[in-house]
This record gives structure tokens, C-alpha cells and sequence, in this order.
């Protein structure tokens, strides 16, 4: 597996989600700018409500993929690892893991699954290497390699 190619998509992944949930918030304050315009009595005021309560859900969303993006852009990804640490790439017999960075995404056709190092998966592996196994929450993983 090229390490470089899943880093990028990784970043790409994320990216995404920046630009969408912008765009969704960008809609939503245009929406209720809308509403705010067309007034009507009771049902404008638990709509207002509403729109406020996921405009801030979706905030709290983008604040979430910024922390994510200023924590992936301080990992040292460009690095290989010969044990699981932060910026590794994990291969397992069942899954392949992005340490330093939570989240599902695809390179190349292939799922990866970012974890981050609070996960209690990156504890079960921290420093393990080649050939070693992994137990957590009744899942056995072998790892074939860290890169």
C-alpha cells in the first residue's frame, strides 16, 4: 500500500467535509434569512429555534473538522514507522488503519479507518509491530505492517 497516496486521500476526505459542511451552513443562514422575511407568528419562532439549534450543531461539526485538519497537518506522516505510533500506517488482517486522525475514507477502492491516539484501539497497538496481535472489545487484529 502506497502510505502517500492514503495520507492524500485522506487530507482530500477531510477537505471534503470542510467545504461541504461550510456550504451547509452557508445555506442554512441564507434560509434563515428567508424565513426571518416571511414572518409568520407561531410557527416562525420554533422554526427560528430550529434553525438556530442546527446552525450550532453544524458549527460545533465545522469546529470539530478544523481541530481534526490543524491535527493532521501535525502529524508526521511523511515518516515510516517500523512500530504503531501516531502518523502510521497499520495493515491488519481484517482492517487498514490512518493513526493520528479519526475517521473512515477510501484510497484506491480500499477503506481506511482513521483513528485517533485517544481511541482505545491506537492504546491496544501503541508500539506494536509486524506479527504482533491485538485485542479490543472482543476483535483480534494481526498486524501484517507498519509503515
Amino acid at each position: 500500500m502506497d502510505k502517500q497516496k492514503i495520507v492524500a486521500a485522506c487530507k482530500q476526505n477531510l477537505n471534503e467535509k470542510l467545504d461541504t459542511t461550510q456550504e451547509d451552513m452557508r445555506r442554512l443562514r441564507e434560509a434563515a434569512g428567508r424565513n426571518a422575511d416571511d414572518n409568520q407568528a407561531e410557527t416562525y419562532e420554533s422554526n427560528q429555534q430550529e434553525m438556530l439549534n442546527e446552525m450550532q450543531d453544524m458549527q460545533d461539526h465545522f469546529d470539530f473538522l478544523e481541530e481534526s485538519a490543524a491535527l493532521f497537518n501535525r502529524i508526521d506522516f511523511q515518516s515510516t514507522f517500523d512500530s504503531v505510533k501516531p502518523g502510521a500506517l497499520v495493515v491488519t488482517d481484517k482492517l487498514t488503519f490512518l493513526v493520528g486522525i479519526s475517521g473512515d475514507f477510501e484510497s484506491d477502492g480500499k477503506k481506511i479507518k482513521g483513528i485517533s491516539t485517544s481511541a482505545p484501539i491506537y492504546e491496544a497497538m501503541k508500539d506494536k509491530k509486524a506479527g504482533d496481535e491485538v485485542s479490543v472489545n472482543n476483535n483480534t487484529f494481526k498486524i501484517k505492517d507498519v509503515a
